[in-house]
Formats: C-alpha cells, structure tokens, sequence
C-alpha cells in the first residue's frame, strides 16, 4: 500500500509542474517570410516558429543587425522548430538572420 501512495505523491508533484497553461501560437518560416509578420499573444503564451520551406531560417530577437539576446532559435533546417514562451508584455522584435536583408522580420506583441 505504501509503494502505491508515494507512487501518487509523485506522480500529483509531476502533475503541478507541468509547462505553462498559456496558449500555442505558430509562426511558418515560408521562403523568405515569416507568417505571420505580426502576432499578438498573452503573457504565458508559447510562440513555436517551424521552417516549413527548404531554405534555412533563424528566429533571433532584436532589431536586424542588432540582436538583443532574448532568444536566438540558432540555424533551422526544412522541419525544425523553435519555441519560446512571452513572460512579460512588451512588443518583441525579431529577423531571421541569413536573410534579414531580404527583409525577413517580424513582431511578437505579447499583453
């Protein structure tokens, strides 16, 4: 009987520490843009950029040229995928860095 109880202790602890309760958004990284461009989330939701074209892509926060360590999704290939979750409000600029100067850019508003 004891083996059973700690068994659902455990298993009630795993259960409150579960990931956030927000809500999933997704970002397609197609060619040359991401859709969409611009997304409006609430704080403790999970944004999930996924490279759904050939080419590799990043997500990394800041302005084009200007990183500002927030997130960096490092080099995504055909398939791949990056989360990350807003904790605060703000507006979150991003670009994609291998192809920022094709204008590969967008903006995360979270509230």
């Amino acid at each position: 009987m004891k083996t059973v109880t700690v068994l659902g202790l455990i298993l009630l602890g795993l259960a409150c520490t579960s990931t956030p309760a927000g809500n999933n958004h997704q970002v397609a990284m197609q060619d040359f843009v991401f859709a969409p461009e611009s997304l409006e989330v609430a704080v403790g939701d999970t944004v999930t950029w996924v490279n759904q074209g050939a080419n590799q892509h990043t997500s990394t926060s800041g302005e084009v040229g200007a990183p500002d360590g927030k997130w960096d999704s490092g080099v995504l290939s055909s398939g791949g995928s990056f989360m990350y979750v807003f904790t605060a409000a703000g507006n979150y600029h991003y670009y994609c860095q291998i192809h920022a100067a094709m204008g590969m850019k967008g903006v995360v508003t979270a509230k």
